[in-house]
C-alpha cells in the first residue's frame, strides 16, 4: 500500500463490527505510549489516555448511525430508519460533520433498516466512479441488493439484477477498479438456508458461494480479488484467504483459540508485504506475517483496558506505520446495549508496542469505531448514547498522531 499524504481509503481500511451478527448466520498527549519491547509477543505494557472530552459531530436528533466514510472525498454515507439513504459532508481540518444532520445529497428512499439487516449503506469504488450499495425494499417488502451511481449531476437508485434476497452487501474499495466486487448473506430454499455469496457488482452471472464450513466474516483485501473469511476447522475457528477468481482457499492459520474478524492489508513496516490479524477468543489480536512461505503470528496485540474483550477491530495505515483501533468491552455481547466500552488505538511494530485510549473517560457503551483522517491527524468516530433515555449520536476522538508528514 503505497503511503502518500494526501489521506485515503488506501490508507484507512474500512469495515465494522457490529456486522458479525449478520455474517455469522450461517452473520499531542506526550502520554501515549511508546514502551520498550521485551519480546516478540508482548503483554502489559503501559499506555496512554486522554484527558479531552469527546465530541459530538452529529445532531443530537439526526438519528445518524452507522457512517461510512469516503477518505477521498471528504464525506459519508449512511441510512436512516424511514428508508432514506443520504451522503453527508466532513470538514476536512476540524473533522466535523457539515451538517450535522448528515444530510447533504439524497441518494435513496427505499433502504431497509440499518439494524434490521445488519449493515447500512457501503461503498463500492470503480473505474465507471464511486457506487453506493445497500439493501432495499421492493414494493412487496422484499430484501434487494441496490445501488445507486451517480449519473448527470444525481443519485439514481436500482435494483440489482437477481439481487432478491440478498442483503447487507460489502463493496471492495479498490480505486479504479473495472470489476468491482460485493460480498453478502442471501437467503435461499424459500427462506429454508442463508448462504454467503459473492459477485461483481454489476455482472449477476458472476455471483458464487463461498466456500467453507460455516464460514463468516468476509472482507475484501485491499488491491486484490480475494477475500478473508473464517471458517470451521476441526470445530475450531481459523483464518482463510479466498482468491475469488482461482478459486483456492487457503486455510492461514492453525493455532489454538477461535478466530473471527480477519483483516489483511499491506503494511509499511514490512516494505508493504500483506500481512493480517485476526480477532482470537474475541479478547486479543494476533497479528501474522509469511515468513519464509509460513504465516507466523509475530504480535498479541491486547490494550490494557478495564474490558476484558475486544470488539470492532480494524487497521489502517499513517505517516508510515499500521494502527489498529478497537472497542473494549466488559461483555463478549457485541450487540448489547449496556455494556460500558472504551476506544482504544494499538500499534503493531513488536519492537515498539503502543496503546492509547482514544476516548474520554466516561462511562458509554460505544459502537463502531472508524477512521478519518483530517489536515490535524487522525480522528476516531464512535456512535453512543449521550444520557440515558437520549438517542444515539457520532462522537469523535483525537489519536494525537500529529498532522500528516509532509
Amino acid at each position: 500500500m503505497p503511503i502518500n499524504q494526501r489521506p485515503s481509503w488506501r490508507n484507512a481500511l474500512l469495515s465494522k463490527t457490529w456486522h458479525n451478527w449478520v455474517l455469522c448466520a450461517c452473520i499531542p498527549l506526550a502520554a501515549a505510549a511508546l514502551v520498550p519491547a521485551t519480546s516478540a509477543l508482548w503483554s502489559q505494557p503501559v499506555a496512554g489516555q486522554t484527558t479531552e472530552e469527546d465530541v459530538i459531530v452529529s445532531g443530537l436528533d439526526s438519528r445518524l448511525f452507522d457512517p461510512e466514510f469516503d477518505q477521498d472525498n471528504n464525506r459519508f454515507v449512511w441510512s436512516g430508519n424511514d428508508g432514506k439513504v443520504w451522503i453527508g459532508k466532513i470538514d476536512p481540518v476540524t473533522g466535523n460533520f457539515d451538517p450535522p444532520s448528515g444530510k447533504s445529497k439524497l441518494v435513496a428512499e427505499d433502504a431497509a433498516r440499518t439494524l434490521e439487516v445488519g449493515n447500512g449503506p457501503e461503498w463500492v469504488y470503480s473505474a465507471a466512479g464511486d457506487v453506493v450499495t445497500y439493501t432495499a425494499l421492493d414494493a412487496n417488502g422484499v430484501r434487494f441488493l441496490a445501488k445507486a451511481k451517480f449519473v448527470e449531476g444525481q443519485w439514481v437508485s436500482s435494483l440489482l439484477e437477481d439481487g432478491k434476497n440478498g442483503f447487507g452487501p460489502i463493496g471492495s474499495l479498490d480505486p479504479g477498479d473495472p470489476k468491482p466486487r460485493i460480498s453478502y448473506p442471501k437467503v435461499v430454499n424459500n427462506g429454508a438456508a442463508l448462504i454467503l455469496k459473492w459477485r461483481n457488482i454489476d455482472n449477476a452471472s458472476t455471483e458464487e458461494r463461498v466456500p467453507g464450513e460455516q464460514v463468516q466474516g468476509l472482507r475484501w483485501v485491499p488491491g486484490k480479488r480475494q477475500l478473508t473469511v473464517n471458517a470451521v476447522v476441526n470445530g475450531v475457528r481459523q483464518a482463510f484467504l479466498y482468491d475469488v477468481d482461482t478459486k483456492v482457499f487457503e486455510q492461514l492459520t492453525f493455532d489454538s483459540g477461535p478466530k473471527e474478524s480477519v483483516f489483511m492489508w499491506q503494511a509499511p513496516e514490512f516494505d508493504n508485504e500483506y500481512i493480517f490479524f485476526a480477532l482470537i477468543n474475541e479478547s486479543s489480536l494476533g497479528v501474522y506475517r509469511k515468513i519464509e512461505g509460513v504465516w507466523t503470528k509475530i504480535a498479541a496485540v491486547k490494550p490494557p483496558s478495564k474490558g476484558k474483550f475486544i470488539q470492532s477491530p480494524e487497521p489502517f495505515v499513517y505517516n508510515g506505520k499500521s494502527y489498529l483501533i478497537m472497542a473494549s468491552s466488559n461483555s463478549p455481547q457485541s450487540t448489547t446495549r449496556t455494556a460500558l466500552t472504551d476506544i482504544w488505538l494499538a500499534g503493531i511494530d513488536p519492537a515498539a508496542p503502543f496503546y492509547y485510549q482514544c476516548s474520554d473517560p466516561s462511562e458509554k457503551t460505544r459502537k463502531d469505531p472508524e477512521v478519518y483522517i483530517t489536515q490535524n491527524g487522525p480522528y476516531i468516530y464512535y456512535s453512543a448514547v449521550p444520557a440515558p433515555g437520549e438517542s444515539a449520536v457520532i462522537y469523535r476522538c483525537d489519536s494525537k498522531l500529529g498532522p500528516p508528514l509532509p
